[in-house]
């Protein structure tokens, strides 16, 4: 099953973080789409298992964006 997340990410100033966050996410086995807003500090994330929330979320504090909870 195919699940859509959006994550709130408030150090996304660019779209270089953009960028990284996305090559990131996509190295996730089961993350199928991954697209980042610069304005709106958003990322959404189209996942499948293996992916869970908690290996995307994961992944984001890893990489130094982690979302808001």
């Amino acid at each position: 099953m195919m699940t859509r997340k959006t994550y709130l990410i408030p150090n996304i100033s660019c779209a270089h973080c953009v960028m990284h966050i996305t090559q990131r996410l996509n190295e996730i086995e089961g993350v199928e789409n991954v697209e980042g807003d610069v304005t709106s500090k958003e990322v959404t994330v189209e996942f499948s298992e293996p992916a869970s929330d908690e290996v995307i979320v994961a992944a984001l504090e890893e990489i130094n964006y982690p979302p808001r909870r």
